[in-house]
């Protein structure tokens, strides 16, 4: 079950949300939160009994693993090794299994494992939670808020990865216990802006980039930069899409999820470009990978060192291929020369900037949608040869708007359209969290119509992206 799905947006929100505010009213504070636990075991039931098991038993064994590292002990820095080994090696088993094998030539051992959705989210805050408890910051906390930490629905499969001190405390807010009306509309308002990003804007642009990474061989120029373009925009809405469903439904609730996803593409720099993009694995990175490396403290080249390394393991992150660690490698790179030269990139024009930086994340996108380094490859050389300039009638078409009467006879006019409000879009307008939202009856009658049109394009929505991820 997923954010775009009719039974979760018919029967298991709107359930959900009435049980827990009826146990909250009624003061069974304990049941209302074990109710969230339910409605999250539900959702996530759906993707599967291997999925649901090695959850399960991640969460449990972690929990148990705190604990031990909460006492004060002579071997605690050997428990913190194996425990953060252990969960690193069942995302390595899991996601990477079939990627070594096949590396190493040896197909014998291939297994085409199953990957348990959300694993890639969770191992990595459950691997925060256990470096906090080593800490000794977790030491307070009851089983049952860890559970709801782990578990909580909106954020399990695609993040954002959270951290305990932002959002267990939320669960035993008193303020936070009986329904909010302006919270609820509020995150109604979210939810519809993120579910008109995810089935309208990401589903026209998924169209030209589908087509146009399946057609390398026959790409003109200016169809390989428009069609690598739509990528970069599907992703965007996307992934901005998901989490602004994710703030959504947890503000109705009553709950606040950090912001993950905050306009990288008004980006001037790549550095910037990683303060909005992915934000709180950004933060997971930083906090407990970088700064343990040594940071910026130990000498310019082990900084540059130590920030190769966080990029390419965000790059591994993403996916089993080395696709993605040539696309982690390359943003490592550009962050590096970023730093080296910030003074004099600093001083160009702002334009010049975000043009440049712009077309960088758009090349670096080629090697995270292209199915392997050879199709990358293809792909550029698609983009830097200046032989043939023309749009070709399938490139028109692969967009999706010739069905409608109405666009079908200007295609020519509509896509050019299309990519310029999307532009304008992601350059001119604010994150969800960040515009103050007056609920009120003009308000409230716009969200609904857009809802209700969204709801009926639902049936042909893709799957998200990161779902793979």
């Amino acid at each position: 079950m997923g954010f775009v799905s009719y039974n979760f947006i018919l029967f298991l929100l709107p359930a959900s949300l009435i049980v827990y505010f009826a146990l909250r009213r009624s003061g069974r504070n304990m049941l209302a939160k074990l109710s969230l636990i339910a409605v999250s075991l539900i959702f996530y039931g759906f993707y599967g009994g291997l999925s649901f098991a090695v959850l399960m038993i991640d969460t449990v064994v972690n929990w148990f693993l705190s604990r031990l590292l909460c006492r004060e002990s002579g071997h605690r820095k050997v428990l913190l090794f194996l425990s953060v080994t252990a969960n690193v090696l069942l995302l390595l088993y899991f996601k990477y299994w079939d990627f070594f094998a096949v590396t190493v030539h040896a197909d014998e051992f291939v297994r085409n494992i199953a990957l348990p959705m959300g694993i890639s989210f969770y191992t990595f805050q459950q691997i925060a939670w256990l470096v906090d408890s080593y800490r000794g910051e977790t030491g307070d906390y009851a089983p049952v808020d860890y559970a709801v930490f782990v578990l909580y629905f909106p954020k399990l499969v695609m993040g954002p990865i959270i951290l305990h001190d932002e959002f267990i405390p939320q669960l035993n807010d008193e303020k936070r216990f009986r329904v909010n009306y302006e919270n609820l509309s509020v995150g109604f308002l979210w939810f519809v802006c993120g579910l008109f990003k995810k089935t309208v804007l990401s589903g026209i642009f998924n169209g030209g980039a589908d087509w146009g990474f399946s057609s390398i061989d026959t790409l003109t120029l200016t169809e390989s930069w428009l069609c690598a373009v739509s990528y970069s925009f599907q992703l965007y809405f996307d992934f901005s899409g998901y989490c602004d469903m994710a703030l959504g439904i947890s503000r109705m609730f009553n709950l606040d999820l950090p912001i993950n996803f905050n306009s990288p593409y008004k980006s001037l720099s790549i550095t910037e470009f990683w303060k909005g993009w992915h934000m709180t694995l950004t933060r997971f990175l930083r906090k407990y990978i970088y700064f343990p490396l040594g940071g910026s403290r130990k000498g310019t080249v082990r900084t540059y060192l130590n920030i190769m390394i966080i990029f390419v393991i965000s790059g591994f992150w993403h996916g089993a291929e080395w696709t993605f660690i040539i696309w982690g490698a390359l943003h490592g790179v550009v962050m590096v020369l970023n730093r080296m030269i910030k003074k004099q990139w600093d001083s160009l024009h702002a334009a010049f900037r975000w043009i440049v930086n712009f077309l960088i994340v758009v090349v670096g996108w080629v090697f995270f949608r292209a199915d392997n380094i050879s199709d990358a490859l293809k792909y550029l050389g698609r983009m830097a040869d200046t032989s043939d300039l023309n749009l070709s009638g399938d490139f028109y078409n692969s967009f999706g708007l010739y069905h409608y009467p109405f666009i079908k006879e200007h295609l020519n006019l509509a896509i050019p359209f299309v990519f310029a409000v999307a532009l304008f879009m992601l350059l001119n307008t604010e994150n969800v969290c960040e515009r103050k939202y007056k609920p009120g009856p003009v308000t409230g009658i716009l969200a609904v119509i857009l809802f209700l049109g969204c709801f009926m394009m639902m049936s042909d929505v893709a799957t998200f992206v990161y779902f793979a991820f």
